[in-house]
């Protein structure tokens, strides 16, 4: 198998290997440290939030799990994220199959929303989650449903999360962080979750507080986190520093008849294992490979289109990146790292997220039933059907 290099001052995170090649994260480990005190526990978090299932860390392909209490990495060091159940790239199911089979769930323009869901983010987060500016509002769309059902929830009820403009698929941001959110260039962490302690994550940035607004009282925390160096206007303004933790309304959080959600677990979860991918993945083009050739040969994607988020996945297709990266010049998940046939669209970060999304084993499941199931109706279906001659 071809060795994977890794550069100065980065780590590799292995997610999936096919052949002589591997889909990974290439990390920069200043940035990790930034990010989380605990290095080796956010790279078995990273591995969870791409491919959606538990795992565990390990040194060598298959490996023992190795202790992510240790908070040493080796740089240039080679990690690998071990699934529990595994990814079966030989069956894998092609993304854009279920594309064209699921429904969009969003009919709004982006850049809006439905009323009653704007007064619900307003009523809740009072203004930017992390600043004491005015809110624009994240919302998530696309594939909602997909998402909540196939992902692990955990601790997380999301029964009732059947509704694109629920509470928890949203949140308001002020309006620099509205500008990055869409690009991904900023995260939200959630803590703590089945990975990571609050204490795992710097301690937050200091700011004053309003008097209408406080910090959950349960201790969990909501973290801003930037996964590129934020910009000129960020960093002189200081209206969204890395690591500074959400605050919400008073009357909201607590107990009490006024208590509304917060941000979902889920799809925060899954947003950020897309941001990774996007600013850090490699060798996407190995994943898309998994999926051929059973794509229909007369399969129509849907027009390209971008609507705002909280965690889910939104652009279906974008048009290719060039080379030099994205609007700032910065290299992107894309750059030098995909080797697309002529004429077919190159995959994002979203495809990625979509990839693993069909193919965990709660996915397949799901899909073996309704297969299952129209097989039984096919059955029923001709079981009705007059026999004899017209």
């Amino acid at each position: 198998m071809p060795a994977i290099v890794v550069p100065a001052g980065h780590v590799a995170l292995v997610l999936l290997e096919e052949g002589a090649s591997s889909f990974y994260l290439e990390i920069p480990m200043d940035k990790i440290i930034s990010l989380c005190l605990k290095p080796r526990k956010y790279l078995l978090f990273l591995g969870t939030c791409v491919l959606g299932v538990p795992g565990r860390l390990a040194r060598v392909r298959g490996g023992p799990r190795i202790n992510t209490d240790e908070v040493d990495l080796d740089e240039r060091g080679i990690y690998y994220y071990v699934a529990a159940g595994g990814i079966v790239p030989a069956a894998a199911i092609d993304p854009d199959v279920i594309k064209v089979t699921t429904n969009s769930e969003v009919s709004s323009e982006p850049g809006t929303c439905s009323p009653s869901f704007r007064n619900q983010l307003e009523e809740r987060d009072f203004g930017c989650l992390w600043s004491a500016l005015r809110g624009e509002f994240v919302q998530g769309s696309e594939w909602f449903r997909l998402i909540v059902e196939s992902r692990p929830c955990h601790d997380e009820d999301v029964k009732t999360l059947d509704d694109v403009d629920d509470v928890r698929n949203g949140f308001l941001g002020n309006h620099l962080l509205y500008s990055v959110f869409e690009p991904r260039e900023v995260v939200v962490l959630k803590t703590p979750n089945r990975i990571l302690t609050t204490d795992d994550v710097p301690p937050r940035h200091h700011r004053a507080l309003s008097e209408n607004v406080e910090y959950p009282p349960d201790g969990s925390r909501f973290t801003l986190q930037w996964l590129v160096d934020p910009g000129k206007a960020v960093m002189e303004t200081n209206t969204a520093p890395n690591n500074c933790d959400a605050a919400f309304r008073k009357c909201t959080i607590g107990t009490g008849s006024a208590v509304k959600p917060k941000p979902s677990d889920l799809l925060l979860h899954y947003n950020y294992g897309a941001a990774v991918v996007k600013n850090w993945g490699k060798n996407i083009d190995v994943l898309r490979k998994c999926t051929e050739p059973p794509r229909p040969s007369n399969l129509v994607v849907g027009p390209s289109e971008t609507k705002h988020r909280c965690g889910t996945t939104t652009r279906k297709r974008a048009p290719a990146r060039s080379s030099g990266g994205d609007r700032d010049g910065r290299p992107t998940a894309d750059t030098g790292m995909l080797a697309e046939s002529e004429g077919e669209p190159e995959w994002d970060e979203d495809d990625v997220m979509l990839f693993f999304l069909v193919n965990t084993p709660a996915a397949r499941e799901r899909f073996r039933k309704q297969d299952e199931e129209n097989t039984q109706r096919m059955e029923r279906w001709r079981e009705d059907v007059p026999q004899g001659p017209v």
